[in-house]
């Protein structure tokens, strides 16, 4: 089943390959706005150079394979990010981004706390993982604002942070 919810200020909804061919055209047209070189910077080598619809339709092809994905839409349907899921045993590993102009607005938060209340329902995740370059300081405040806990794995400049399901949102 595909994954949806809604925030005061976003809508989003899970592509898939039976996603709706507007949805699939919508997200494929605005890629290329949205995955900058400045969102991408940290992010591993096939986000980069995501700079014409061929590109972008060729990127999302290859992450409907890997994971599941869900666009992010504001309230006038803009498309402002993403949000991917790569399910492992009983966890789901996260990344979300969002494009530059919507930085800053508190948008990452309501995101990940409405996906932390949809998660609570899915009896077959026990934990969210979310991995994030250690230069990212916004995000790092966010993960421990939202109660995430930090891990101590490290990897490639990543730190690792997990939300516990069990636990809800304090």
């Amino acid at each position: 089943m595909a994954l949806s919810f809604n925030t005061p200020r976003l809508n989003v909804i899970e592509i898939n390959s039976n996603a709706a061919k507007s949805k699939r055209t919508t997200l494929v047209n605005a890629l290329p706005a949205i995955l900058t070189p400045a969102v991408v910077a940290n992010l591993p080598g096939y986000f980069q150079g995501i700079d014409s619809i061929a590109a972008a339709e060729k990127w999302l092809a290859n992450m409907l394979n890997e994971c599941r994905l869900l666009m992010l839409q504001s309230q006038h349907q803009d498309v402002v990010g993403l949000l991917f899921i790569y399910t492992e045993n009983h966890d789901a590993h996260i990344g979300y981004l969002l494009a530059e102009q919507y930085w800053g607005q508190g948008l990452a938060f309501e995101l990940l706390q409405g996906f932390i209340n949809l998660a609570g329902t899915q009896s077959q995740w026990q934990k969210l993982i979310a991995g994030v370059d250690e230069s990212n300081t916004p995000s790092i405040k966010l993960l421990k604002k939202l109660a995430f806990e930090e891990k101590a794995s490290k990897e490639n400049g990543m730190s690792f942070y997990e939300f516990n399901l069990n636990q809800g949102i304090q």
